[in-house]
């Protein structure tokens, strides 16, 4: 093609500026629009990699051993067992869900040996599959699996499934409950760390098992219960 006719064949430049206006304006609303259009998310807690996962896991799994073999010793030697691990554990756990880490490694080392007892086997199974109607520690489980069975650790029988966990449960305030206390909505039932938010729990869809902080806004959908008498 000749340059004389490329010339004839082009479009005329005659309005840059006004095409340069138009495109501008186009891309400021685009740009509202995805601002308005897109969901405010809450701030992500750190990602928890596989490895840190399994060491919170065999971490904790070490941890509820030692404490059921304290069982028999007078209280004043027990509630030192397995001291240093759980000063870690709890140091590590802040950090992941941005928590106060006195307030969490108070609420753990404070509690009873029972109850350290049902959360460090909830804490065991971190990282192992949600699978519905699963309810087989260390392979696969779904959410009142886990109670069930960080509980069963500790002594303390319940049912399966979140609406009988919570129905024979007794009834506590956000801000009175324990640690292994249970929490609940409708479809989904968790297990307290001992600070109001946060929890550890069997997640559905292509999760597992994780520590997790409630968001805020959530809060009020929330119930707690205890599934012991004190």
């Amino acid at each position: 093609m000749s340059p004389k006719h490329t010339a004839a064949t082009a479009l005329p430049d005659r309005c840059p500026k006004k095409r340069t206006l138009v495109r501008f304006a186009t891309l400021l609303v685009v740009a509202v629009a995805a601002v308005v259009l897109t969901p405010v998310q809450p701030v992500a807690a750190v990602p928890v990699s596989d490895r840190t996962a399994t060491w919170i896991a065999t971490t904790s799994r070490q941890v509820a051993l030692e404490l059921r073999d304290a069982r028999e010793l007078p209280e004043s030697e027990s509630r030192y067992v397995a001291e240093r691990q759980i000063d870690e554990l709890a140091g590590l756990v802040a950090y992941l869900l941005e928590a106060d880490v006195d307030e969490l490694r108070s609420a753990w080392t404070s509690t009873t040996l029972q109850r350290k007892i049902a959360l460090f086997s909830a804490l065991s199974q971190v990282g192992v599959p949600y699978k519905l109607n699963a309810d087989a520690p260390f392979i696969a489980l779904d959410c009142s699996a886990l109670t069930r069975f960080a509980w069963a650790q500790a002594g303390v029988s319940i049912e399966r499934g979140s609406v009988q966990q919570y129905e024979r449960g007794n009834r506590v305030s956000r801000d009175t409950a324990q640690v292994a206390d249970l929490v609940w909505y409708p479809g989904h039932i968790m297990m307290s760390l001992g600070v109001p938010g946060l929890i550890v729990h069997a997640r559905s869809g292509e999760r597992a098992v994780e520590v997790h902080r409630i968001d805020s806004t959530r809060m009020s959908w929330m119930r707690w219960v205890s599934p012991i008498d004190s």
